[in-house]
């Protein structure tokens, strides 16, 4: 005996699945908006590429993770002024702390 008003249970998650499934780009890369908005300033140099670990970088730089939109880097960066070395197209620069430190735009 089937009781009346009863709901299948996994109809709201795959409901979901689609909607999500299409907030996609092409081949799974998430959406133009979501591109890094960060950029270096003219002139500014990065420096060594790092692997994250402490005591890695020449004194005076820090080990520093960021997307200027070819994909994630790590480097040393000039500390603490970090974000003298970068722009953001819109938002400000931010230093997220951690190991390595992250460098991001606000709002993305």
């Amino acid at each position: 005996m089937m009781k009346q008003g009863k709901r299948v249970p996994g109809l709201k998650w795959v409901i979901a699945a689609f909607l999500l499934a299409g907030c996609r780009g092409a081949e799974g890369e998430a959406p133009p908006e979501a591109e890094s908005k960060l950029s270096l300033k003219e002139g500014r140099v990065l420096g060594p590429p790092c692997t994250g670990e402490q005591k890695q970088c020449p004194e005076g730089l820090s080990c520093a993770s960021f997307n200027l939109g070819s994909g994630p880097e790590v480097r040393c960066v000039q500390s603490p002024e970090i974000c003298e070395l970068f722009k953001c197209s819109s938002g400000e620069c931010v230093v997220l702390e951690s190991h390595p430190i992250q460098v991001r735009c606000s709002g993305s």
